[in-house]
């Protein structure tokens, strides 16, 4: 009977304890959201301007970038700057759900990431409480019908000659150069991109051209056999979306015989992850960062003179992993 008494005191005094303990964490966690809360709210009232970063899921760690490069030179402006992007797949929202936060936020502008297949034909802009059109500075997708103060754009034909360039400074001479079929964006943007790119790699050479368009990476024997490659000379391979970039990278690091160098045009996370791990060699994209910055610079020039640059090239960036 004792033994039992003893237990249940134990069993009573653990259970106490840990509901003692809990309670604390819950009112600690509380005050801590508490303080987080009115630590935004004293922003918010030292700052006169908010500008929130927004768009899909599929684009957050873009989107991010945007976030800090915007926020970067926000205080210049007296403005605070807010990221609000969906937190996974599973949360993803419509582009008129989050202009719909715009709205309940009100946001005195917004940079916003259109993405290429979204249904806009009923979108609604997003307004303050005073009715007024919240100013869009709008990025990925260009839209001529939709209402905005700026696009910021990727100008493909730049971008073309940039991945020509790197591809024949790591092809050398003699060396092969392959592109994996893709497009990098609509039917023009892709024209535009390979056109360039095309012109800027055969400049210079008579008759043989160093490119091979590919529809998948073959094993290394094969390869070599198709295109007479002598062992050690240098082989770059282009990709121009995610998919190839985890193929390609994948099949070459089997490779043995060949020096091979994969040249990633556009970003994600995925790639970016490959790039990190040194799977890629050099990534070619824009630079977000100072997406956000000029997003925010184009934003004050149009509440100063009401009326901004209409459409604006981003800064296009080449990364090289370290060797």
């Amino acid at each position: 009977m004792k033994k039992k008494l003893k237990f249940n005191f134990f069993s009573i005094l653990f259970v106490s304890i840990s509901i003692f303990c809990i309670a604390m964490f819950s009112v600690s966690l509380a005050n801590w959201l508490k303080n987080r809360a009115l630590e935004f709210e004293n922003v918010l009232e030292d700052r006169n301007y908010h500008i929130v970063v927004t768009g899909d899921y599929e684009n957050a760690m873009f989107l991010s970038q945007v976030f800090e490069g915007a926020d970067s030179i926000s205080a210049n402006y007296n403005a605070i700057v807010e990221l609000y992007v969906p937190q996974s797949y599973a949360q993803n929202e419509t582009l008129q759900h989050l202009f719909d936060y715009v709205s309940f936020s009100n946001a005195d502008a917004a940079i916003a990431f259109f993405p290429q297949n979204e249904d806009i034909s009923e979108l609604v802009m997003p307004e303050r409480k005073d009715s007024q059109t919240i100013p869009i500075i709008t990025i990925g997708n260009y839209h001529p019908q939709i209402p905005q103060v700026a696009y910021i754009g990727i100008n493909y034909s730049e971008m073309g000659k940039k991945t020509a360039d790197e591809a024949r400074q790591l092809a050398g001479r003699s060396g092969q150069i392959f592109l994996l079929q893709g497009d990098i964006g609509n039917s023009t943007q892709n024209s535009n991109f390979m056109n360039s790119f095309y012109s800027e790699l055969t400049k210079g050479y008579d008759s043989v051209s160093p490119l091979h368009i590919i529809d998948s990476v073959p094993q290394e024997l094969e390869l070599i056999s198709t295109y007479s490659i002598p062992s050690g000379q240098n082989t770059v391979f282009i990709t121009l979306n995610e998919y190839a970039a985890v193929q390609t990278s994948q099949i070459l690091s089997a490779y043995s015989r060949l020096h091979t160098d994969i040249i990633c045009v556009g970003n994600t996370e995925i790639t970016e992850s490959l790039f990190e791990r040194g799977n890629i060699t050099e990534i070619i994209a824009v630079d977000p960062k100072k997406i956000g910055r000029l997003a925010i610079s184009e934003i004050f020039e149009f509440f100063a003179l009401r009326h901004s640059n209409n459409y604006l090239n981003a800064e296009i960036q080449v990364r090289k992993a370290e060797r």
